[in-house]
């Protein structure tokens, strides 16, 4: 892949462009650090509201959409639209108590909210948990998408990738706080959009594709484009939609859709002028991060199918790709090099773009958290403006270096980090939506189910694993027309024996290719035939390692034996399930478990993360419920001062306000108890959820061509968005400004 003069000349200006208007913007940033953090307090509605759709317009986005799209088709995006019904959620009912609050960041609500030093322990520890750790888990899985499309784009090393992606956005972010990063994150996303839907045009041109109505004809691509589940078995659709709809959006904490709002997401509805500009912000942030955005990463990844229907053809077209990232993501990158000349150097400055926006918010959002919620709070609670502002500036070179380090290393594909992100938030999230409307959650309630999702993920990761959660659904009712059990002791005997000398077979060739992916690397700087050479020497391997993956598959072993009286139903087995899918053949599956073997259909594979998922939630859930009813609530004065400020309202603060009156008290001012607005916010979120819904929809079916749908769908958003507005105004906002 080779850049022009003219490719490069494009994303210097670009480069230069972002970095003046950070360096531009910085002049009043270092002032102090309400300044730095959270711009003053006075920012508009529509700035706010692109920043937060340039942060979640990631680089790493499109490489995920690009896996679920390739591997399982565009129905699998339901993993993160679900997430809008917890947009919407903030939106309409959490946007105004967090902007009454009036806290520097989120982690400050907890002494707010909390008291005693249980509330102290929980924002210290939140603050390097969430501010360093999980902040830079996701910034290195953004990163790692960067280190991919260096490495199809510019045939860079990975580390080289990271060092010159993280320069520029490190300057602006370091230099002029949030500010740097809203504006440069508004002329970002105008560019990252842009580039996205021309790399959309240009796949589509392909001649192997033949234009859009070739690549919506194409036999390959057909098969992936319903963005409804296959409602006839309960195997497609509940892990596909019933999951994320119903359980996933309010039970994980996830990056940009908290339930109850937090993260970046907190910081920027805290930056706004007013609770009306963060309401319009967060609104507007949800219609475009859902309605306008996901199509041209889809028309990419379906094209990608047609262009590289294999991973072994990425291979052979880039040779300069590391082993260790040649994952289904990367297809997104690929089908970006086909751009020609001077387009393709604006391209991959929208992707420079999106990364960067992703970053900047991401360094700023965690230097607050490390020097509000620790530095500040507990290291020098006497440290000036300056020297928090100086504080800030060095914590977010410090993130990216970590950063860096967690992209070089452990981290592979974009669905790794999604599904290991969600699992560690799993179960947590309702204590977000409730704690605003119940005056019993305390501290203690989040320590112990943040150590519980914890220690349950790490459990379910590493000690359960895929297997380990196969076995626990395997022996389902429901799922004996999918699975076949053999109990013949002496088969199980035999084909444990085998596997474990197969698997110790396996384990060997995975280290020489450890080995392997070294040689390639240190011959990659030798010379193109030295890299050629170790790349044929590690194919070689790898091909005979998957060969020994296969022999040493429970399926293979089984078929291996003979004369056995439950060999002829199995074959009856294989045949049915072969005819059920229209005589395609299948890639069973086989586990080993509770003395029998069970030989199952893939499809069952699908449920593995929703049963995971549904484990850490429902065990999660009971010890924090557990936690919360058998210790203390906040003290008197701290849940009052909080009611008084935020006035949430509710039956849930009922006792609180009561026992306030009869003590001469009254704290329910603005009469939130007697005046409740949550049931008219519910009928907002659900208008609003039908609204964008239907916008995404509609510019899904304009796509494929099916205009009579398209435009019934928009009929449907326009109607919902008028009763939306109708019905909000009813719930009215303050208009009282914090800005300071």
């Amino acid at each position: 892949m080779t850049l022009t003069l003219f490719d490069w000349l494009i994303i210097g200006a670009f480069l230069v462009t972002v970095i003046l208007i950070g360096l531009i913007v910085s002049r009043k940033a270092g002032s102090d650090s309400a300044s730095f953090f959270l711009g003053g307090r006075g920012m508009p509605w529509w700035l706010l509201g692109v920043s937060m759709v340039a942060c979640t317009f990631s680089c790493d986005s499109p490489n995920l959409v690009t896996s679920w799209v390739r591997t399982r088709g565009v129905v699998s995006n339901w993993g993160w639209w679900a997430f809008l019904i917890t947009g919407m959620v903030t939106v309409f009912i959490y946007a105004q108590l967090w902007r009454r609050s009036n806290v520097m960041t989120d982690l400050e609500f907890y002494e707010l909210r909390y008291s005693g030093k249980s509330a102290a322990f929980i924002r210290l520890f939140r603050s390097l948990y969430l501010g360093i750790f999980f902040n830079c888990l996701i910034m290195g899985a953004v990163t790692l998408a960067a280190i991919k499309i260096g490495q199809v784009i510019f045939d860079v090393e990975p580390w080289v990738a990271v060092v010159c992606g993280s320069i520029g956005v490190v300057i602006y972010a370091t230099a002029g706080g949030i500010k740097s990063c809203i504006w440069a994150d508004f002329f970002q996303y105008s560019v990252a959009m842009f580039g996205a839907v021309y790399a959309a045009v240009v796949a589509c041109r392909q001649p192997e594709v033949g234009g859009l109505s070739g690549l919506l004809s194409n036999p390959d691509v057909v098969g992936k484009l319903s963005w409804m589940p296959d409602f006839s078995t309960w195997l497609a659709w509940v892990p596909l939609l019933l999951i994320p709809v119903a359980v996933q959006w309010w039970s994980v904490w996830y990056p940009g859709a908290e339930p109850g709002g937090g993260g970046y997401i907190a910081q920027r509805m805290l930056s706004a002028k007013d609770e009306k500009n963060a309401i319009g912000a967060t609104l507007f942030f949800n219609f475009m991060h859902y309605a306008m955005r996901p199509w041209p990463w889809i028309i990419v990844a379906l094209a990608s199918i047609v262009c590289y229907p294999e991973l072994s053809k990425i291979k052979s077209d880039f040779p300069g790709i590391d082993p260790t990232y040649l994952q289904d993501d990367i297809a997104y990158a690929v089908m970006i090099s086909k751009l020609g000349p001077g387009l393709l150097g604006l391209v991959v400055a929208s992707l420079i773009a999106a990364y960067m926006s992703t970053i900047g918010t991401h360094l700023n959002w965690g230097a607050s958290y490390v020097v509000n919620d620790w530095y500040k709070r507990f290291m020098r609670p006497a440290a000036s403006e300056k020297e928090m502002v100086l504080a800030g500036r060095v914590c977010t070179v410090m993130l990216m270096l970590i950063t860096g380090v967690f992209s070089l290393t452990f981290l592979e594909d974009a669905n790794q980090a999604f599904e290991i992100l969600l699992l560690s938030g799993a179960g947590t999230g309702a204590i977000y939506l409730i704690r605003w409307f119940w005056w019993r959650v305390n501290a203690w309630t989040e320590i112990v189910a943040i150590l519980a999702a914890t220690i349950v993920a790490f459990w379910i990761v590493m000690c359960v694993g895929s297997e380990g959660t196969l076995k626990w659904y395997i022996d389902s009712s429901s799922l004996k027309d999918k699975v076949f059990v053999i109990k013949d002791a002496d088969t199980v005997e035999a084909v444990s024996s085998a596997r474990l000398q197969a698997q110790a077979a396996v384990k060997t060739g995975e280290k020489k290719l450890e080995i392997l992916v070294t040689n390639w690397r240190n011959a990659r700087k030798e010379s193109i035939e030295a890299r050629d050479a170790a790349r044929a020497a590690y194919d070689a391997k790898h091909d005979e390692v998957k060969q020994m993956r296969s022999a040493a598959s429970v399926p293979v072993l089984v078929n291996a034996i003979t004369d056995k009286s439950w060999q002829q139903n199995l074959m009856q087995f294989y045949d049915q399930q072969i005819q059920m899918n229209d005589g395609v053949s299948i890639a069973f599956g086989g586990v080993i478990g509770n003395g029998k073997i069970y030989i199952y259909h893939p499809s069952l594979n699908d449920l593995k993360f929703s049963v995971q998922l549904l484990v850490s939630v429902i065990i999660v859930t009971i010890v924090w419920v557990v936690t919360t009813l058998v210790t203390r609530p906040a003290d008197t004065k701290t849940l009052r001062s909080f009611y008084k400020l935020c006035h949430p309202g509710g039956p849930g603060w009922k006792k609180v306000v009561q026992d306030a009156r009869a003590d001469g008290e009254e704290i329910d001012q603005m009469n939130a108890i007697g005046d409740w607005k949550l049931p008219m916010q519910i009928l907002c979120v659900f208008l609003g959820c039908v609204a964008i819904y239907a916008s995404l929809f509609a510019v899904g079916n304009f796509v494929y061509g099916n205009m009579g749908w398209g435009v019934i769908l928009v009929g449907i958003a326009l109607a919902a968005m008028v009763f939306l507005f109708k019905s909000f105004t009813k719930i009215g906002v303050e208009s009282t400004s914090h800005a300071q």
